[in-house]
C-alpha cells in the first residue's frame, strides 16, 4: 500500500469520525491508535507528539496530510468549530489526494 493510499484512508477516516461528533483531537488520537494497529505507529509518532503539544492542525501537518497554506485554512474551520464543516474540509482534501493520485 502507498503512502498515497495511507494518506487517503487516514483522511477518509479521520473526516468520517469528525462528521460523527468526535471531538477534532479525539478523532484524531482514535485515527492514529487504528493505523498503528496496522504497523503504520512510528510514521504517525510525530503527528501524536504534535498532538498533544500543538493541537490538532499541528499534528495534521506532522503527518505530512497537509502544508502550511491548508493550516493556516484549516485553522480557522477548526476554530468556527462546526464539525459538518471541518469534515467537509478534511473529505476534500482526501477527495484532492484522490485525484492526484489518479493523475500520476
Amino acid at each position: 500500500m502507498s503512502n498515497s493510499d495511507i494518506k487517503l484512508r487516514f483522511l477518509r477516516a479521520l473526516a468520517f469520525e469528525i462528521h460523527r461528533k468526535c471531538p477534532p483531537d479525539q478523532a484524531m488520537t482514535d485515527c492514529i491508535e487504528k493505523e498503528g494497529q496496522r504497523g503504520k505507529h512510528r510514521a504517525l509518532r510525530p503527528a501524536s507528539i504534535a498532538l498533544e503539544t500543538e493541537g490538532f492542525v499541528a499534528a495534521m501537518k506532522a503527518a505530512g496530510l497537509i502544508g502550511d497554506e491548508a493550516a493556516i485554512a484549516l485553522a480557522a474551520v477548526v476554530a468556527a468549530g462546526d464539525h459538518r464543516l471541518l469534515a467537509s474540509a478534511i473529505s476534500s482534501l482526501a477527495d484532492y489526494h484522490e485525484q492526484v493520485e489518479a493523475s500520476r
